[in-house]
């Protein structure tokens, strides 16, 4: 089997995350010419996924016409001998995504989950957590009213940044007590379990 092509999609899942920015998701298809499929998903920061998606087209490069079923063939030569055991991490979330979607083609390929080829099973059920939904909220209300809504529609768990902003070094006391309140409104509006 030989990996035949690789190609990113971008998907804008339509939630603002930061001050009405958005973050796109990023996801790599690796083909064969057996017709196996694999899918990536690779982590992705605001404005940072056409860099990883160019990592992506340019490791690819390497890829084709190679076996996909030498996974770790693949991270040592990436890992080692292309970054030189260091990198950015746009490149590590290229190459993230890219042996998730070999892990992909190898499950697929014995007809098995790949969770059996890292060693079988941990749980039978995963708890999972809403994350990026409260969107353009800014007051207190606006969090709870989002959060309400998420815990409505079947949310048990919440993640969510009471900043303005995702990358600030310094927080103004003003900001600390805003984010205090948003909070407390979230808490309030859910309860604390």
């Amino acid at each position: 089997m030989k990996i035949t092509d690789i190609k990113t999609f971008f998907v804008d899942p339509g939630v603002t995350v930061d001050l009405g920015d958005t973050k796109n998701w990023l996801f790599i298809r690796i083909e064969t010419d057996e017709g196996i499929r694999g899918w990536g998903e690779c982590y992705t920061l605001l404005d940072r996924e056409r860099s990883i998606a160019a990592y992506v087209d340019h490791v690819g490069h390497y890829l084709v016409g190679r076996n996909p079923l030498n996974i770790k063939h693949f991270t040592t030569v990436m890992y080692e001998d292309y970054a030189d055991k260091q990198g950015a991490m746009d490149y590590f979330c290229a190459i993230s995504g890219i042996e998730q979607a070999l892990w992909d083609i190898v499950g697929k390929w014995l007809n098995t989950p790949v969770y059996n080829l890292l060693g079988g099973s941990c749980r039978d059920k995963i708890k999972v957590y809403a994350n990026g939904w409260w969107g353009d909220a800014r007051t207190p209300e606006e969090f709870a009213h989002k959060a309400t809504e998420v815990v409505g529609s079947g949310f048990k768990a919440l993640k969510f940044y009471p900043f303005d902003g995702l990358k600030q070094t310094y927080i103004s006391k003003q900001k600390e007590q805003l984010a205090i309140e948003k909070v407390r409104a979230v808490r309030e509006a859910i309860g604390p379990d």
